[in-house]
């Protein structure tokens, strides 16, 4: 994949990014000694070049051609000598000012190098399973238990093969899921086409690398085109249901008013979709009883408190869940307590119905036939071997739940003109804070979020942000940890047992776009807007003065440019207050600090208006009958809180007009 300078280049990289290093007092001398090279990262990430699109892999290679002449360097540290032949300090002045240089795509290419280093370092596992770093941090992942039977019977594809139904549901996530049941349980015949893998409850391996590579979307890569926005979005049987994090929230009914006001669909605000809601919130087991507060979670509450800032214990959609296995469940929960749409409406589809379910199998495009929908074409692909078939799909009705990011690229591929496809993209951009407390607090362990303030949620009308604990395993932590050189980095790991990070979840008005690139790659256009922004550098000090309160000993952001209380100023009101302004001026967007999305809502937005809008209030395609939009992607604006059972009570409406 990479030529033999290139990967000279890659391995210096990695190598200065996260070298062996002598131990110094206070450094645990098993962590700092242990390398990149040693580990295996060079070699790991050109095996996930592999999996890149074309113009990823050229930028890719790029940056790390460009790192080797003399030029580029002599630009940023002013010494005219190729990256890899720099000394290990020459080589972490280059990378700083390539993390904060004024050249966007300077920022852009050490980002990508940083949190794959990052990240691999601390959860690329050897041939027994495990990572050397992983003792030092008090990391013990999950023991595999005896896992749930799985419950869905899947039908593989072993060669050309075509299929009828009644309606085929492109997706198996939170929208896809539902509508199958919902359909199945009508004597509609259903098939469903996932995307992703097949496993189950056996099959999670529940470690966060192969976690991570397996069930999100692009082994969890995806990212705005300028990488200022990493991406979070499942895919694998189940989709977002499988690996999120089980906060179950229902659309606030201010949010609801306001749709129905901007989309025209009166059902926003009507009982239909009040009897919906209460539907999914039924059958997923949606409530409180199974919330337990562990010690990330309990920083936030008792930081709340001490402030007499609103914060609320948070419903999941648990059913007899383990409290000591649901810190894995992010990697697929094996013991079956997460109530996933694997586990409850595709069940019901083929329980109570006739519902074929294949997995590994990517839609190309809908058929349409004088104006109508009449079935589907798409790709089968034998993980094992790597072959592929040709799948054909005879449907009356279509369901197309692909995800705001892959729903458009359908549509657009099947010849659906729209002014509005593809845009209107929201992400609820998110930032964090992280604290180190005296205590531990392993913020990989125990059930994810249960503990959320709303305190600011309506800063600028129904626009601001929530704070709520983030679950985070090590090689997470590491990639959102700044780096501001390989020592000061190691140091702030070390500690990683004693983090509990907040995040800053902002509703957000400005909205970006997908569009279909030319090589037939999704392009992700999105930068926070100026109000989103202003209401993520309030919560970046506002979840600081939480830290604060709840008595942590160090403080950190996750800027480029080094932000962070420690020592006494922890303890100082005015040290505190000056920080919170310093922070509030910062700025976070186009790399200079680290962003994520874990929701993705609004390219196929639903409304009246068809200049506006992709389908009309019953989720059917404008134009384009049989064919309908199940998904966030049909979120006529976002929904300022997880929208997982937004989207499935959406789908679950949609459902009773097909």
């Amino acid at each position: 994949m990479l030529s033999t300078v290139e990967r000279r280049t890659l391995t210096a990289v990695c190598d200065t990014i996260a070298p062996s290093l002598p131990a110094e007092r206070g450094e645990d001398a098993r962590l700092f000694a242990i390398s990149a090279r040693s580990m295996g990262v060079p070699a790991a990430i050109e095996r996930i070049l592999e999996d890149l699109d074309a113009p990823s892999r050229a930028q890719f290679r790029m940056f790390l051609r460009a790192l080797e002449q003399p030029a580029t360097i002599r630009l940023l540290v002013r010494m005219g000598m190729p990256f890899s032949r720099l000394r290990l300090e020459q080589r972490e002045a280059v990378l700083q000012a390539l993390s904060t240089s004024r050249l966007p795509q300077l920022r852009t290419g050490f980002q990508s190098m940083k949190r794959l280093v990052t990240f691999l370092f601390y959860s690329l596992p050897d041939a027994r399973g495990n990572n050397p770093t992983w003792p030092v941090l008090g990391y013990e992942p999950v023991s595999k238990e005896v896992a749930r039977v799985p419950l869905l019977r899947l039908t593989p594809i072993t060669a050309a093969t075509t299929l009828e139904c009644d309606v085929c549901v492109v997706g198996s996530g939170a929208g896809g899921g539902v509508v199958a049941g919902e359909m199945a349980v009508r004597g509609r015949r259903v098939v469903v086409l996932e995307a992703g893998s097949g496993q189950q409850a056996p099959d999670f391996n529940q470690n966060e690398f192969v976690g991570t590579s397996q069930l999100y979307l692009d082994g969890g890569l995806t990212s705005s085109t300028d990488l200022g926005v990493a991406i979070l979005a499942g895919a694998t049987l189940g989709g977002g249901t499988t690996v999120n994090w089980q906060t179950a929230l229902a659309l606030p009914d201010d949010v609801r008013e306001e749709w129905a006001n901007i989309s025209g669909c009166g059902h926003f605000g009507a009982q239909s979709f009040s009897d919906s809601l209460a539907a999914i919130m039924s059958r997923l087991h949606v409530g409180t009883d199974e919330s337990e507060v562990n010690p990330n979670n309990d920083a936030l509450k008792r930081g709340c408190e001490a402030l007499g800032a609103d914060w609320t214990l948070i419903a999941r959609n648990a059913h007899y869940c383990d409290p000591w296995q649901c810190g894995s469940c992010v990697f697929g929960c094996r013991h079956g307590g997460k109530q996933s749409t694997a586990v409850t409406y595709l069940c019901d589809a083929q329980a109570l119905g006739d519902t074929t379910i294949v997995p590994n199998c990517r839609v190309e495009r809908v058929v349409l036939r004088n104006g109508r929908v009449v079935g589907v074409v798409a790709v089968a692909t034998n993980p094992a071997t790597g072959q592929s078939y040709p799948v054909r799909v005879k449907a009356q009705q279509v369901a197309l739940a692909a995800g705001a990011l892959r729903s458009p690229l359908v549509l657009l591929r099947s010849g659906v003109t729209s002014p509005a496809l593809g845009r209107n993209l929201f992400l609820h951009p998110t930032s964090a804070v992280t604290g180190t407390y005296t205590d531990r607090v392993d913020a990989w362990s125990g059930p994810p979020q249960t503990v959320m303030s709303d305190h600011f949620a309506h800063l600028s009308g129904l626009y601001g942000f929530r704070l709520e604990a983030a679950p985070a395993h090590p090689g997470l932590i590491a990639l959102a940890t700044p780096w501001f050189g390989a020592r000061d980095h190691r140091l702030l790991m070390q500690e990683a047992g004693h983090i509990s990070a907040f995040i800053v979840l902002t509703r957000d008005k400005h909205s970006g776009r997908v569009r279909l690139g030319r090589s037939g790659q999704p392009v992700i256009e999105y930068k926070p807007g100026k109000q989103e922004q202003a209401h993520l550098r309030r919560g970046i000090a506002e979840a600081t003065r939480v830290h604060v309160a709840a008595g942590a000993q160090a403080v950190q952001t996750l800027h480029n440019r080094r932000h962070a209380l420690r020592g006494e100023s922890v303890h100082s009101p005015s040290a505190v207050d000056a920080f919170c302004r310093q922070v509030g001026a910062a700025r976070l967007d186009a790399n200079y600090s680290t962003l994520f999305s874990a929701h993705q809502m609004g390219t196929c937005a639903m409304g009246t208006d068809s200049e506006k809008a992709v389908c009309g209030p019953d989720g059917q395609v404008f134009g384009v009958r049989g064919l309908y939009i199940t998904d966030g992607s049909a979120f006529p604006a976002s929904s300022g809180v997880n929208p997982m059972i937004t989207i499935m009570a959406l789908a679950h409406h949609t459902a009773q007009q097909m």
